[in-house]
């Protein structure tokens, strides 16, 4: 089962949201959750949730996205005894408060809202909530290419769901050929994480889908993921917070 979950956030007097403080909370989560299971998840590439902070009608938000129902386990319920914590790197104490499930569904429920839906999708829009970055060979990317971004989810697709493997790079070459930026509204926007600064970008950006069908319909299933799995790398310390939404063309009657 797939779960975005989010706690509203109170800070100190005079302290201010940032999104750095992303990498603080997943030290949080892993002092909360079994050590054994915490080693464990210090040696995966892939992990099974992500997290970030954001803002939510002007208040602090922690949302966290779990795909197997043991991370949800693993790292929710711990959090839930208590609603005070101590962040030991700040020297202050976070209070956690509102705790509300925001979605829940399988990996199929997706696959059905665009697989087995008759109308035709028209795009597909991204808004990245945190700094958002993808390896390359060179260093890191600072634009959301087609290829990068689906590579990425469909990689990150075959660890977590019961469906059949998918070839990364084949199927991201296949559906960046389909895919195309129609609009953008981006800007630079590094992530700090212990002492150095992560180039990356943050803001909003859409594909247009106009050739193969089915491809745009997969294209769509990954993206509507990438709202649990964030996008682009170091998704477990706040970086790639993602909303996806997908339009589809109007039926003319």
């Amino acid at each position: 089962m797939l779960r975005q979950v989010e706690f509203e956030l109170t800070l100190p007097a005079g302290e201010k949201l940032n999104q750095s403080m992303g990498s603080l909370l997943q030290g949080l989560l892993m002092e909360r959750t079994d050590s054994s299971w915490a080693q464990e998840m210090h040696t995966q590439q892939v992990r099974p949730y992500s997290q970030y902070v954001t803002v939510v009608e002007g208040k602090p938000v922690w949302r966290i996205q779990t795909i197997t129902d043991e991370a949800f386990e693993r790292l929710i319920y711990p959090l839930l005894s208590k609603n005070r914590y101590r962040l030991k790197q700040r020297d202050y104490d976070l209070e956690l408060s509102h705790f509300r499930v925001v979605r829940q569904e399988t990996f199929g429920d997706i696959e059905s809202k665009y697989v087995l839906n008759h109308n035709k999708i028209h795009h597909i829009h991204f808004r990245f909530l945190t700094s958002t970055s993808c390896k390359t060979q060179g260093g890191y990317a600072v634009f959301p290419f087609p290829y990068l971004i689906w590579t990425n989810l469909v990689s990150k697709c075959n660890v977590y769901t019961d469906r059949s493997r998918i070839d990364a790079d084949r199927t991201a070459d296949q559906l960046a050929d389909e895919i195309q930026v129609v609009d953008y509204h981006l800007h630079m926007h590094p992530f700090s994480l212990e002492g150095r600064r992560i180039r990356a970008f943050r803001g909003d950006v859409s594909y247009g889908l106009f050739r193969n069908d089915m491809a745009s319909r997969l294209t769509a299933v990954l993206a509507d993921f990438a709202t649990y799995a964030g996008t682009g790398m170091k998704t477990a310390l706040g970086m790639g917070g993602t909303e996806a939404e997908i339009s589809f063309f109007r039926e003319v009657k």
